[in-house]
């Protein structure tokens, strides 16, 4: 698991959703755009590299779906062609996520099934970015936001810790947590 910074969380949801919402895989203004957001994240290119290259690199990690790459790039990490070559340096906030991202598109690509990290996360990343944007607007943290925030940390908490009890322990909890759930009811 890894935890990804707010800005960083941002601008990965703006690609996701540039990804998944672009016309074609050559339409100039969809590249520029994707290509200007992999900059954004952290990504740095070699000075020789191809005005694709940003975008290629974009759709490459996070898109095994795409046919073909801008620029005339390879989708194969290793060929000659790859937009990899054009690294310089790559975000260490994103390393996991990359790294995740190659080994699903290479167990979907063996399995023949087309897999695009993009489309799984874009309705997650509008989720982000419309909660950022609210937040914008406030620039405060709502007593409701932390509450909500604590909640679900709380759930997942509760829900790890009833797993690792004992049958006979998990059987006993639920039958308490459903009389206290019936006796909240009637009140």
């Amino acid at each position: 698991m890894k935890q990804i910074s707010g800005r960083a969380r941002e601008t990965l949801a703006k690609v996701m959703v540039a990804l998944n919402d672009r016309e074609s895989d050559t339409n100039p203004s969809d590249l520029k755009r994707i290509g200007d957001l992999a900059l954004e994240l952290g990504v740095e290119l070699k000075d020789e590299a191809l005005e694709e290259a940003p975008a290629a690199v974009a759709m490459w990690l996070f898109d095994g779906t795409v046919d073909s790459l801008p620029g005339n790039y390879d989708k194969g990490e290793l060929s000659p062609n790859s937009p990899v070559k054009e690294l310089r340096s790559f975000p260490q906030d994103l390393v996991l996520v990359g790294r995740s991202s190659i080994l699903i598109k290479g167990l979907s690509n063996r399995l023949g099934i087309p897999w695009s990290l993009a489309k799984e996360w874009a309705p997650i990343s509008r989720k982000v970015l419309a909660r950022s944007k609210l937040n914008d607007i406030d620039k405060k943290v709502r007593f409701r936001s932390v509450l909500f925030l604590f909640k679900n940390w709380g759930k997942g908490k509760l829900s790890r810790a009833i797993k690792r009890l004992p049958p006979s322990m998990r059987g006993r909890f639920a039958s308490i947590f459903l009389r206290l759930l019936s006796s909240a009811k009637r009140e």
